[in-house]
């Protein structure tokens, strides 16, 4: 019977896998006409005139180029992790060895990710554009709207990081089993007990350190999943039916705060690995960009949860102090490539439609009553 259930949940996977591609091409899309809009909507700038583009104020480019390297970073996680789920549906394409669990864990945790950037994309996206935001015509309505599947079709986002917790503790039981793996009992026990100073190496924390934030985003995953395992295994029971009542309870009722927290910190990690690994990998020319973007990224989850690193002590106030300027430095140094990163994505002019895209002066030049018709034939 648990075999049986366990394939019927596994047949979904290919369905979440589905909607993070389809969340990812929403993504791209957001951007990919907000940065236009920005960078040809020209407002006051230096000389007191309408001259200077919106995409060169410090606000517009913090809102939007973070969006942009976690569109990147999420889709280079993405394209791997369908490669490794390759393996299991298609015969003799032994491209990656990592268990049946594993690819579970994946599917789940890239699909709430990247559904909840795209809901997070679109909202910011459209309220960055203005009032031309709001125009049907270009087409923040649909993403937004879409957003909505792509954080409960296929698996609730939230209950898919449950699953991600539930398969994360039976993969650290099977591991610590005993002395059938010492070294992972080992790593347990060091991170259960040791100072944070120590397991951040004694480093103050640098936003432009990758090794550092690498090392600091793996240790919040496994202090989030070592506070569960000590709860669960705290829990007791009479018998077996009041302890599987009393591990219902801590697990639903009174940690549920950890249990998402932690299915985001192995999302966040996992995305993390895969692209310091594959960017590693790119051409040479286009890594100093892509180590940027990868760069930001890590920045941005570490200012998303520092109240964690700071109570863990996995950074110094001084170290968090100066990571917002080390944000603001990497959105700077990327901002200029905004536009070449949004044509990277390769969405046509057609295919992106909006008028603001596209040449929104000449939309705005004639009564177009909000149609795409006549401009369609003006573009052509």
């Amino acid at each position: 019977k648990q075999w049986y259930q366990r394939r019927v949940a596994d047949q979904l996977l290919s369905g979440r896998l589905c909607i993070a591609a389809m969340s990812q091409g929403a993504s791209k899309s957001c951007m990919a006409i907000a940065l236009r809009y920005s960078a040809t909507r020209l407002t006051s700038g230096p000389s007191g005139k309408s001259d200077f583009p919106i995409l060169g104020y410090q606000l517009q480019q913090g809102a939007l180029i973070p969006l942009l390297a976690k569109t990147y970073v999420y889709d280079i996680a993405l394209k791997q992790i369908e490669a490794m789920y390759a393996k299991f549906i298609l015969p003799g394409r032994d491209i990656y060895t990592v268990s049946q669990r594993e690819i579970v864990m994946m599917c789940c945790a890239i699909k709430a990710i990247t559904g909840w950037h795209i809901n997070t994309a679109a909202t910011i996206s459209r309220e960055r554009c203005g009032g031309q935001g709001y125009l049907a015509a270009n087409r923040f309505g649909p993403a937004i709207a879409g957003s909505h599947s792509s954080m409960t079709a296929e698996g609730d986002n939230s209950v898919l990081m449950q699953k991600v917790g539930m398969e994360y503790l039976a993969n650290m039981a099977v591991d610590m089993r005993g002395l059938r793996n010492l070294s992972a009992l080992l790593k347990f026990m060091y991170t259960q007990y040791a100072p944070g100073c120590w397991l951040r190496k004694f480093k103050s924390g640098s936003g432009r350190d990758i090794e550092y934030l690498r090392r600091v985003i793996d240790l919040r995953e496994r202090l989030l999943y070592t506070h569960l395992v000590m709860k669960m295994k705290a829990t007791k029971g009479a018998d077996k039916d009041a302890l599987r009542a009393n591990r219902f309870k801590t697990w639903s009722q009174q940690e549920q705060d950890v249990v998402q927290a932690a299915g985001h910190a192995y999302a966040e990690k996992l995305i993390s690995d895969i692209c310091h690994e594959k960017i590693g990998g790119a051409d040479a020319e286009l890594q100093p960009i892509l180590k940027k973007l990868y760069n930001l990224y890590l920045v941005t989850v570490m200012q998303e949860n520092i109240g964690f690193f700071l109570t863990n002590n996995l950074i110094t106030k001084k170290g968090a102090a100066s990571l917002r300027q080390d944000f603001n430095e990497l959105v700077a140094e990327i901002a200029p490539h905004a536009l070449t990163l949004a044509d990277g994505f390769g969405i046509t002019d057609e295919m992106l439609s909006a008028p603001i895209a596209r040449d929104w002066e000449l939309y705005n030049s004639y009564n177009n009553d909000g149609e795409m018709k006549e401009f369609e034939d003006m573009v052509r």
